[in-house]
């Protein structure tokens, strides 16, 4: 079966998969998301492991379960933290997480301690806070409620200027918008690359990316964004769809490069096999780990302006 054979055989499975976890949200949908980062976590270490750095991976897996746990019952209002308890959390996880593993490679006959512990709270706290992205996203309500009580404000602007209210259906629909427009930007970057690219795009660490399939992924997400938010009936303003359009096409295709780099620099072609046609869940993900952060900061931005 050729590759691209492989590529439609796992969208088909994964594409009504995706949508029907995205839109159950709730429990099932983090744990899924849960589910998605350890394994991408996990692909990241079998990267190190391939260097001979030979991290923590069960250190690695409980702390950003840990932290991606804390994140999903403080967003459900399961959890009631002030100020001060956030900061002592953050002084815990960012502090005296390397601290702690860093003593504990004093009894550890592994020469590589610095790299180690290095790549082990890395990657915990790296994938832990990109995942966390996509679940403030999915429960954008609940973020927003979270948000306005922390800053201890008793409203926030309207977000996006909607005439129809923020709700669990319309953040779900949000989710699918960006997510389709993601995989629709990637598909016009691939196939208008392969047939009409002439100039490298970044040939030491992606060789054949071109500038043409750049533009082509580029226009492709506006249009996409576009279409996919009139046939959700998002009813977000022009001005927003061309903001939201222009992170996925460009931060989009950043982050693919930045995989690329990555997998260059450990002589890899791709982070695992897991997924036929696709390599792993760090190759396919990439873009999603890139865009979800940037378009998190913009709505945290509208909503404070």
């Amino acid at each position: 079966m050729s590759e691209l054979k492989k590529r439609i055989l796992v969208a088909i499975i994964g594409i009504p998969l995706t949508i029907a976890v995205v839109f159950l949200g709730g429990v099932v949908f983090f744990l899924v998301v849960l589910l998605l980062a350890n394994l991408t976590l996990w692909e990241f270490y079998q990267l190190a492991e391939k260097k001979g750095i030979s991290p923590s991976i069960f250190t690695g897996l409980f702390f950003s379960t840990l932290i991606q746990t804390l994140f999903y019952l403080l967003i459900q209002n399961e959890l009631s933290l002030n100020k001060f308890d956030i900061f002592l959390v953050l002084i815990l996880v960012v502090c005296l997480l390397p601290s702690m593993y860093l003593f504990v490679q004093v009894w550890n006959r592994n020469s590589a301690t610095t790299l180690r512990v290095s790549f082990t709270v890395f990657g915990a706290l790296w994938i832990s806070f990109v995942f966390s992205t996509l679940l403030a996203i999915r429960f954008l309500p609940l973020f927003e409620s979270t948000l306005i009580n922390f800053v201890e404000s008793r409203s926030l602007p309207k977000v996006f200027l909607l005439q129809n209210p923020l709700d669990d259906n319309w953040a779900a629909k949000f989710f699918i918008v960006i997510l389709g427009t993601i995989w629709l930007c990637d598909s016009f970057a691939y196939f208008f690359g392969v047939a009409f690219g002439r100039h490298k795009l970044a040939p030491r660490t992606s060789p054949n990316k071109t500038w043409e399939g750049a533009i082509a992924g580029y226009i492709g997400s506006v249009l996409s964004f576009s279409l996919l938010n009139w046939i959700f009936r998002l009813n977000l303003p022009g001005a927003y769809q061309f903001l939201f359009a222009t992170i996925i096409g460009v931060v989009g295709q950043i982050g693919d490069l930045a995989e690329s780099k990555i997998k260059r620099e450990f002589n890899v072609k791709d982070s695992s096999a897991i997924l036929p046609g696709h390599g792993g869940f760090l190759d396919r993900l990439d873009s999603i780990m890139f865009v979800f952060p940037a378009i998190l900061l913009v709505v945290i931005l509208l909503l404070k302006f």
